[in-house]
């Protein structure tokens, strides 16, 4: 048998659908339709039973339809998706919150190990019910922005009160991880700092010193600090249903400051002359659900700039690791830059 890393991009395809019925069997749906819809990072495929026979869930869902995820070996640990999972379930049943809800096995598991002949090692997957939404790319308003803050004070209010299952662990928004550690590049960040155009350290130094006074200044209390999503943003991950925002793909999600997640939102549109309206609307739908303190609403920026530091880093470490990116990972680390700056200069 041809070993996996030699395989043609269809060959690896064929594989992982047979890694995609095993785990399909193990949640009894061992007759459904599914079909590929990415193979990058995750390897995601929709689901369809022939015949409808499972729970529909609630109103957010779809019956019968499904999205596969068989997640990326090393990125990460069986104890985050675990956590994840956990905290998708809680915020469906306890919360009525607009997020996919993950589904058990015949067993009762939400996360599980498949392993196959030709494909290395086991590979974690997860099943989750499909969300009813579509995304918005044209035509946007702020009315899209003040929904999808109202679904972000939600989630923020739910990670405030909520206890994560113990043993379990994801990744962390604060100095370190944003700084110091690996965000998947296979490089810490603390080594990519060394890899960064000389032209934007100093820049990108001050920028890490001043969030590093604001996050020490504020600790880690749960009414500032806990699970966040970390890539909820209009251009991805946000769908519209009847009018109001839904979250979907939550795995890059960590623990991290609120206001960090906030200001995610608004990254996308830096550059649009409706910037203005758009952060006002978002804000405005935020208050109407959950508050936060004026000075630290004023830090957004200041947090932005953080991401664009971070995303800068990461890019660095994975131009290293991965050169044949390594145009398209330089313009992206150009623009970060030009922003951070002018984010910073206020603070």
């Amino acid at each position: 048998m041809k070993p996996f890393e030699e395989l043609s991009y269809l060959g690896r395809v064929r594989r992982m659908r047979q890694v995609a019925q095993a785990a399909l069997n193990a949640y009894g749906l061992s007759g459904a339709r599914f079909t590929l819809l990415r193979q990058a990072g995750n390897t995601l495929f929709k689901v369809n039973e022939l015949n409808p026979t499972s729970a529909p869930g609630n109103a957010f869902d779809r019956p019968g339809q499904y999205l596969l995820r068989i997640h990326q070996p090393g990125y990460q640990t069986r104890e985050a998706i675990e956590l994840e999972l956990a905290w998708l379930r809680a915020m469906r049943l306890e919360a009525d919150l607009p997020v996919p809800e993950p589904v058990a096995t015949l067993e009762g598991s939400l996360l599980i190990q498949v392993s196959i002949p030709g494909v290395p090692g086991q590979r974690n997957c997860s099943l989750l019910r499909w969300l009813k939404g579509r995304s918005v790319t044209r035509g946007i308003r702020p009315e899209h922005y003040e929904a999808q803050g109202r679904l972000m004070a939600g989630l923020h209010n739910f990670a405030a009160l909520w206890q994560p299952p113990p043993g379990l662990a994801k990744r962390k928004y604060d100095w370190d991880g944003l700084f110091r550690d690996d965000a998947g590049a296979g490089l810490p960040a603390s080594e990519a700092w060394s890899l960064l155009p000389q032209e934007y350290l100093r820049d990108f130094e001050v920028v890490a010193g001043k969030v590093k006074e604001v996050m020490d200044a504020w600790g880690k209390d749960p009414d500032v600090y806990g699970l966040i999503h970390a890539d909820l943003g209009l251009d991805a991950n946000v769908l519209f249903w009847g009018g109001e925002a839904r979250a979907i793909d939550f795995d890059d999600s960590g623990f991290g400051y609120y206001v960090y997640d906030l200001s995610l939102a608004l990254e996308h549109c830096q550059e649009d002359e409706g910037l203005p309206r758009f952060r006002e609307a978002l804000l405005n739908g935020y208050a109407q659900v959950r508050s936060l303190p004026d000075d630290h609403l004023k830090y957004s920026d200041l947090f932005l700039a953080a991401f664009c530091v971070y995303l800068s880093l990461w890019a660095a470490a994975m131009a290293h690791t991965h050169r044949k990116y390594k145009d398209e990972l330089l313009g992206r680390m150009e623009r970060a830059y030009r922003l951070a700056v002018r984010l910073a200069a206020n603070y």
